[in-house]
């Protein structure tokens, strides 16, 4: 077998080969549960066939361990389905119409200063990174004038504690003994000697969460303030929304703060921020069209939360963890693409340092 290890953006080049290919279908699935996800027309593009939660589910329960020689925590379940497909784009939130036209009164509003006189800030809660609304959803179109928000339209403030709620994630580790334990219950076990000492479940979403917050701090310009957190969720919440009013009232300012979660709203109000919820969407569809772009924006998701996806007629596994990956891999978004046909991996090589010259020399 021959590998290559490719950006998210560069699975974009995978995806175009395999487009002018013979084959229109792609079958995505999770081989650790042998089990199919959906299918992509790439034509369209469209998912098709999208595996429905019982099935899902009961695939899980089937493979979950009956003792504790490795923790439940680590099978990846539809509620993480779900989530890909909504930081992909694929998926909307279910107010997502509503979001669009209060974002776009607020920056009107921001505009004139007898209508809001003191600077606006938009704060965000740890949700709001790990589903990416801000990289991925942004901008959004208000459907009753055709006008665009976009996300540099605002200034943004983030607290620490956000941070250090996502960063307190990535702590665990898999050992050799809990590799052989996952490989008792697992299909395809001969992937997991890629994940020895490869990151958890729970540490592997929490950096994807923090690439969000780098686009947050590096491309928005994000301003971060302190806080201090708590041993415990519910209280990590109210500290979250205390900072940013604590920030507020010292300089003046306005914020909004942005959030998935119902009883933040609640602890937003408390302290007198403004607040806009995001409603998750709880419905996945069996089918419906993709962008294009978001192709390889799922792909890069599913592999870096599930560990390991297959493009089965392709003979093509992507990997979110394997041996030897380092933190500039995490950083950079890169995902390891493992072929079986040797020359489907030289023609897409190819093709890929094309492209990478090419931008080279723009980047020049």
């Amino acid at each position: 077998m021959k590998d290559l290890v490719l950006s998210r953006r560069e699975l974009q080049v995978l995806c175009n080969c395999i487009h002018s290919g013979d084959k229109r279908y792609i079958h995505v699935s999770f081989p650790f549960y042998d089990l199919e996800l959906f299918t992509l027309d790439i034509q369209r593009p469209e998912l098709t066939k999208i595996v429905r939660a019982k099935r899902f589910e009961e695939e899980l329960y089937r493979r979950r361990p009956a003792d504790r020689s490795v923790s439940r925590d680590e099978f990846p379940n539809f509620t993480d389905l779900r989530n890909c497909l909504l930081s992909s784009g694929f998926l909307n939130y279910a107010n997502e119409v509503e979001v669009a036209g209060r974002l776009l009164e607020l920056k009107d509003e921001t505009r004139d200063p007898n209508k809001r006189p003191r600077p606006l800030f938009i704060a965000v809660d740890t949700n709001v990174l790990y589903d990416k609304l801000l990289s991925r959803h942004l901008p959004l179109k208000d459907e009753a004038t055709g006008r665009l928000v976009e996300a540099p339209d605002f200034r943004y403030v983030v607290t620490e504690i956000v941070q250090m709620e996502i960063d307190s994630n990535i702590t665990h580790k898999y050992s050799r003994e809990e590799i052989g334990a996952l490989g008792n219950l697992l299909a395809h076990r001969e992937l997991l000697n890629e994940f020895r000492n490869g990151s958890g479940r729970r540490a592997r979403l929490a950096k994807l969460a923090l690439n969000e917050m780098s686009y947050l701090m590096t491309q928005l310009r994000a301003l971060r303030i302190k806080g201090t957190p708590a041993d415990n969720k519910e209280e990590n919440d109210r500290r979250i929304a205390e900072s940013y009013r604590n920030w507020s009232r010292s300089g003046d300012y306005e914020v909004l703060l942005l959030t998935a979660d119902e009883d933040m709203v609640h602890h937003a109000i408390s302290n007198e921020l403004m607040t806009l919820q995001l409603q998750i969407p709880y419905e996945v569809p069996e089918h419906g069209r993709i962008d294009p772009w978001a192709v390889s924006d799922l792909l890069y998701d599913l592999a870096g939360t599930f560990g390991a996806i297959s493009l089965d007629n392709e003979g093509i596994t992507l990997l979110g963890e394997w041996g030897g990956k380092s933190s500039a891999d995490s950083t950079s978004e890169h995902v390891k693409a493992v072929f079986e046909d040797e020359s489907k991996q030289g023609r897409i090589a190819q093709q890929l340092g094309i492209c990478r010259k090419i931008l080279a020399r723009y980047s020049d």
